[in-house]
């Protein structure tokens, strides 16, 4: 009897044991699955300050809130991607806020928005800032120099990734006004280590740029060339 009792409770035990174990794969699959890439937007300027001027009512902070809320609308059907913003309305917003917003959303990819201006009225086109990728040294997260390396060098490669597909798609939408590429320290990222990129969409100081920039169909126009280099870039 006592084998008999034995054997049953083995039995049990290797029950409980695959229905824990498959139960525990079940678990892990499905938080692997319901993960999704955060995409952080940053309509630049706010509130008090304005930015560049485009007309007696309308400012750059206009603008880039406008393109952020539309490519976050592009996004929205994307079951993979959740979006976050910097600001979702005028508001004043300085550097701080902003980089204080970044490090609490742990983004995979920060997207800064711009409308240019100066270098004389001829002066058109996008312009895509990608960092350095630098980051920053904390008493809590020390890695050695290899590592460091690596992560600093992969921030770089995703930045420079991102940056070539949002200048393909912008050059679909303005054929030869693309300005090139640029390698610059980002204020809002600076040190973080995370990939992102700043994108002056076009001049608000050029009258052709500015027509563009303050109609409406553009702008969804601009937001979906960006929604599309995200959509890639998380593939």
């Amino acid at each position: 009897m006592k084998v008999v009792s034995m054997l049953k409770n083995k039995n049990l035990w290797l029950i409980l044991s695959v229905l824990m174990t498959v139960s525990l794969g079940l678990f892990f699959e499905a938080t692997a699955a319901e993960k999704k890439m955060i995409i952080l937007l940053d309509p630049a300027h706010g509130g008090r300050e304005k930015g560049l001027a485009l007309t007696g009512d309308v400012y750059e902070k206009d603008i880039t809130l406008a393109v952020a809320l539309a490519i976050q609308k592009e996004l929205a059907t994307d079951a993979k991607m959740a979006v976050v913003l910097t600001r979702h309305k005028d508001e004043t917003m300085d550097l701080e806020d902003r980089r204080e917003i970044i490090e609490k959303s742990k983004p995979d990819f920060v997207m800064s928005l711009h409308v240019n201006g100066g270098f004389g009225k001829e002066a058109a086109g996008f312009e895509i800032y990608y960092p350095e990728c630098g980051e920053k040294a904390t008493a809590e997260k020390k890695t050695d120099k290899a590592s460091k390396t690596n992560a600093q060098n992969k921030c770089q490669s995703d930045s420079l990734k991102m940056a070539k597909s949002v200048q393909e798609n912008m050059g679909n939408l303005f054929p030869r006004k693309g300005r090139g590429l640029r390698k610059a320290d980002l204020p809002v990222t600076e040190g973080m280590g995370i990939p992102a990129l700043s994108v002056e969409m076009s001049f608000a100081t050029n009258a052709e740029d500015k027509k563009k920039l303050l109609d409406a169909k553009t702008q969804a126009e601009i937001a979906k060339a960006m929604a599309t280099s995200i959509k890639s870039f998380g593939r």
